[in-house]
């Protein structure tokens, strides 16, 4: 399976101070036993940054108050208000996020944190929208910030009016945007866009009105050289452009803008990293590939490595490459030994390639070293259900419980093996529990109005003094005297039934289900009506074959 049982997407804080810094991690792609992930997360001892690196540059959010004559004018605030184009519930917290004073990184919510219940699902919907215009106002002043620094006022101006379209209330992309005009000599556009930033507050307004234009202009870049913090990259704000877009979902926007960022520094790791993670995303595996390569000749910090191997291994497993997809994630594995992830991607490939033993040893190791992950045990328990190992499957599943886990998949998964084992009783209220978490879903209806129908056609079946049996039918004496001799030193009957029958029934390991006196061939039906409860057959020859039977009930 390539790991497809969770999607992770991590944005870290910045060393530096940009206004913003949405970095977006090479995020897991799992929720299934045949899909791959990928992930910026290696283990925490060889941890790797989260998404694209952004040099120190941009606006910090809450610049110190200035001092001085800037002061009585009024102080900017950094932060963009509500987009205007979002309509917030009433009651619903129009606060964005938590300040960040210069130089201090905001923590991220925990991974695992559960969403605010009490909001209705449109409030939801509304407050994931404002985050994402939030963000998009953020870096787009920061790249129009930058753009001023290096002289390029139309790509500022561009940059900040677009900030401003989406936060027409940001204080801080007025500021530039003045500074902008002002450096053009547009003294009236910068004045009015100053008089933006502190609209609102009528007194400094009003002495903006009577001070001498170069005042403000003082003012003004005193403010916003408070909120620098050294000279910007514009590779590093290009990227935290189109992570931006691409969290969002506009995947076209955030491409162009990789492709900026690396016109701008071909050398700049993360813009590859991120691009390349983007192309993942939307299966472009090719493209994908050659990101990856290509970001490997340039010699990236040893810490991103492995996520680099794991994610290059994502694309060639989406080529079908899968030899090189195995040789990428054991790359990552010997880089970080502990890498969850690479590991599960390993078994994976090999379960492609039908290597079972292989399989389940990275499985292993992968719960090894993940901790409270439920992403091995899942696949574990898949893969014991998968070979028979019925015992295996519900211990791994018991963990998975332990763990807190509460899923109507998990819940199905726990009948379908008592099913197996026809434990018909636990199955029933296995797939009870699982309809209790989704009552609409039609499979798990139809799952356990199945097993009931088998509980009452054996009881029915029992009463009218009916047998159960199960067969294994192959075509010659000398075979199934073969098989004779495994069964007596132990082996599993319904295993080998599945293994090597030849009648239909070998899907349903042999079981032929229950059967009264005529209903089968006169050799077969006298042989298993002489049968005890749990006892063997020799060797029946019928027009079908040779037979060996197992009476079970």
């Amino acid at each position: 399976m390539i790991k497809a049982n969770q999607t992770r997407d991590t944005a870290r804080g910045r060393q530096g101070t940009w206004l913003v810094s949405c970095a977006l991690c090479l995020s897991l792609i799992v929720t299934g036993p045949a899909a791959a992930q990928t992930t910026a997360d290696p283990p925490p001892r060889t941890e790797a940054p989260a998404g694209a690196e952004t040099q120190p540059g941009a606006v910090p959010a809450t610049p110190p108050a200035p001092a001085g004559a800037e002061t009585q004018l009024g102080a900017v605030p950094a932060s963009p208000p509500a987009p205007a184009s979002v309509e917030t519930q009433p009651g619903a917290d129009t606060q964005l996020g938590a300040e960040v004073q210069p130089g201090v990184e905001v923590p991220a919510a925990p991974q695992d944190a559960q969403p605010d219940t009490s909001l209705t699902p449109e409030q939801r919907r509304q407050a994931v929208l404002q985050q994402f215009l939030t963000t998009v106002a953020l870096t787009k002043n920061n790249l129009g910030a930058v753009y001023f620094e290096q002289g390029a006022y139309d790509s500022a101006q561009v940059h900040l009016e677009h900030a401003l379209e989406v936060a027409p209330g940001f204080a801080a992309a007025y500021l530039t945007l003045g500074l902008v005009h002002h450096a053009r000599g547009n003294s009236a556009e910068a004045l009015e866009a100053f008089m933006k930033t502190v609209e609102g507050d009528t007194l400094s307004v009003a002495r903006m009105r009577v001070v001498p234009p170069d005042t403000v202009y003082a003012w003004a870049r005193i403010q916003y050289d408070r909120m620098m913090a050294g000279m910007p990259n514009l590779a590093s704000a290009h990227t935290d452009m189109a992570i931006a877009y691409n969290q969002g979902g506009y995947f076209n926007e955030a491409v162009h803008h990789y492709r900026q960022a690396i016109e701008n520094d071909s050398t700049y790791v993360d813009a590859y990293t991120n691009l390349g993670k983007a192309y993942t995303d939307t299966e472009a595996y090719e493209q994908a590939a050659e990101v990856y390569e290509k970001v490997l000749t340039l010699h990236p910090p040893e810490d991103q490595l492995p996520r680099i191997h794991l994610n290059l291994g994502v694309s060639y497993m989406g080529l079908e490459r899968v030899d090189d997809a195995i040789t990428e994630w054991k790359r990552a594995v010997a880089l970080a030994p502990d890498y969850m992830d690479a590991y599960m991607n390993l078994g994976t490939a090999y379960q492609s390639k039908n290597m079972p033993d292989s399989t389940r040893a990275v499985w292993e190791r992968a719960l090894e070293v993940g901790g409270q992950s439920v992403v091995p045990r899942v696949a574990l328990a898949r893969l014991s259900f998968a070979d028979g190992r019925l015992d295996d499957a519900l211990r791994y599943y018991g963990e998975i419980l332990d763990l807190g886990a509460r899923d109507p998949r998990i819940s199905a998964e726990i009948g379908l093996v008592h099913e197996r084992r026809e434990d018909f009783e636990q199955a029933i209220s296995n797939y009870e529990q699982a309809l209790e978490l989704v009552p609409e879903n039609a499979q798990l209806k139809a799952a356990l109005n199945r097993v009931r129908r088998i509980v009452e056609d054996r009881e029915q079946a029992i009463e009218s003094n009916k047998i159960r049996v199960r067969q294994i039918v192959v075509a010659t004496q000398e075979d199934a005297d073969a098989l004779m001799d495994r069964l007596e030193a132990g082996a599993d009957f319904a295993e080998l039934a599945r293994e090597t029958s030849i009648d239909s029934s070998r899907d349903r390991g042999g079981d032929l289900g229950f059967f009264g006196p005529g209903e089968m061939i006169p050799e077969f039906e006298q042989a298993a009506m002489g049968l005890e409860v749990g006892e063997l057959s020799g060797v029946v020859q019928t027009p079908m074959g040779f037979h060996i039977i197992k009476r079970i009930e």
